[in-house]
C-alpha cells in the first residue's frame, strides 16, 4: 500500500490561486477554469510521492523539505512534512522576481 500524504493549503497559496484565476478570467473565463482545474489536480497529486519533484533552489538554505512542481508559467511551492503532510505554500508566476521565493515560510 502506498503512503498517502494529507495536502493542506496555506492561506497565501489560496490567495495566489484566486488572484491568478481572476486575472486570467478577465480575458477568458474558459482559460481561467482550465488553469484552475489543472493547478488543483497537480496540487492534489502531491498526496502520492511528493518527493518526486525537484527541491526549490531558492529555499535550499532553509531547514525543511521545500519542493516545487511547475505547470505552464506557474510554480506550486510546497513543503513535505515527515508526518505525512504536504503544505502548499504559494503559487508563484515565473515572471516574478525569483528572490521573492526566499521570503516564503
Amino acid at each position: 500500500m502506498k503512503k498517502r500524504y494529507n495536502v493542506l493549503w496555506d492561506n497565501e497559496a489560496k490567495v495566489a490561486l484566486k488572484s491568478i484565476i481572476a486575472y486570467i478570467k478577465q480575458d477568458s473565463p474558459a482559460a481561467a477554469q482550465k488553469v484552475k482545474q489543472a493547478l488543483l489536480r497537480l496540487a492534489a497529486s502531491l498526496e502520492q510521492m511528493p518527493d518526486r519533484f525537484s527541491t526549490e533552489p531558492y529555499l535550499e538554505g532553509k531547514p525543511g523539505n521545500y519542493r516545487l512542481v511547475s505547470k505552464w508559467h506557474y510554480k506550486i511551492i510546497y513543503r513535505v512534512i515527515a508526518a505525512q503532510e504536504v503544505y502548499i505554500l504559494d503559487i508563484f508566476h515565473t515572471s516574478k522576481n525569483p528572490l521573492e521565493i526566499e521570503e516564503i515560510e
